[in-house]
């Protein structure tokens, strides 16, 4: 098993550098991450495997509760209970509440109930729903277009002088640029790829004549080519400490360009890492509810799912109670006197 412990370049004799204070700092960085990121996962896994059996049913039960009212409001409407002001709050109320329950919930059962109140029928509002869905993923980038692309007649060579020198010299930075970042990769790889064959040296398989221990260096070297595919060289410097039993103090005598490219390398893993964090702190949020960014840790995460649990009991306590309450015509025309529906102009009178 690969050694848990954070990788450090041990203070001695000397106070360390700045490089060298560097690698510990992204070391430590990278060992929270990794234990954050698996943290989430696990609170991931967890909500996954408890909602079919602790949320969803909850979930299906106040819906229906919900489209059960729906009903009660058209009974009453159909029973002629109240004036014109009331039944027209009550159409506003059919329509909002049907329609969300037949888009986001398959309560299609509404549908004729919707359109009974609604000028428009339920399937044409979908529709034209769903076209606008369909509208707005679409990347307004794909219609833009350059400068001088909008004009094909223009050639670069009929640009005024001071435009060509612009685009001269942006395109000379750009591949100064490219060139930079492809000889800054190259040695970031070759560090990491110094260590991986070093190990390789060591512990391929391929020439070792006893089966016990070509099974073992097989395993070893399926550890050292995972580190090395996901260039992680932090990885790859702990299973090298690991299996070779050196004294972690080696580090201490990398020579500085060494230890830049990996401090370089370490910092790209920082953020790899981050955006991984970010992806499952996003997962999480889109199923507990909490905003991303206070997702940090299964014991937050999981607290409110379960949070979520009780208060969707709660609420399917509630809206059971309320709709025995307006099953009294009276009581429900009591919630609907104060009501408002949306822009319009307030009306509490019977006519």
């Amino acid at each position: 098993m690969t050694d848990t412990a954070i990788l450090h370049i041990p203070e001695q004799d000397k106070p360390l550098n700045k490089k060298q204070k560097e690698f510990n700092l992204l070391s430590d960085t990278i060992e929270a991450l990794d234990r954050q990121i698996a943290d989430l996962q696990q609170a991931y896994d967890e909500m996954l495997r408890r909602m079919p059996s602790d949320l969803d049913p909850l979930v299906r039960e106040y819906q229906a509760c919900r489209a059960d009212i729906v009903n009660l409001w058209d009974r009453t409407y159909e029973a002629d209970h109240f004036r014109k002001a009331y039944q027209t709050k009550l159409a506003f109320l059919i329509t909002e509440n049907a329609y969300d329950l037949i888009k986001n919930h398959a309560q299609y059962e509404l549908k004729p109930v919707f359109n009974k109140y609604s000028p428009v029928d339920i399937d044409v509002l979908l529709e034209e729903e769903r076209l606008r869905e369909i509208s707005r993923i679409k990347d307004p980038a794909f219609l833009l277009e350059s400068e001088y692309e909008a004009d094909p007649e223009i050639s670069f060579h009929e640009l005024p002088e001071e435009e060509q020198q612009r685009i001269k010299a942006e395109r000379r930075e750009q591949r100064m640029d490219q060139r930079t970042r492809e000889a800054q990769q190259a040695k970031t790889t070759k560090s990491v790829r110094s260590v991986y064959m070093e190990l390789v040296k060591t512990f391929h398989p391929d020439r070792e004549t006893d089966e016990a221990e070509k099974l073992r260096k097989t395993e070893t070297m399926q550890r050292i080519t995972k580190a090395y595919q996901a260039n992680n060289l932090l990885d790859l410097l702990k299973l090298q400490m690991e299996l070779e039993q050196t004294d972690r103090s080696g580090l201490e005598n990398l020579n500085k360009n060494q230890l830049s490219y990996y401090n370089k390398i370490l910092r790209q893993q920082v953020e790899e890492l981050d955006q991984q964090k970010i992806a499952i702190q996003q997962k999480v949020s889109a199923i507990c509810g909490l905003p991303y960014q206070h997702a940090n840790s299964q014991v937050t995460v999981i607290a409110k799912f379960n949070t979520n649990i009780n208060e969707l009991k709660a609420e399917i306590k509630n809206i059971r109670k309320v709709y025995k309450h307006w099953l009294v015509p009276s009581q429900l025309k009591a919630y609907l006197k104060p009501f408002q529906i949306p822009d319009q102009p307030e009306d509490d009178s019977d006519e």
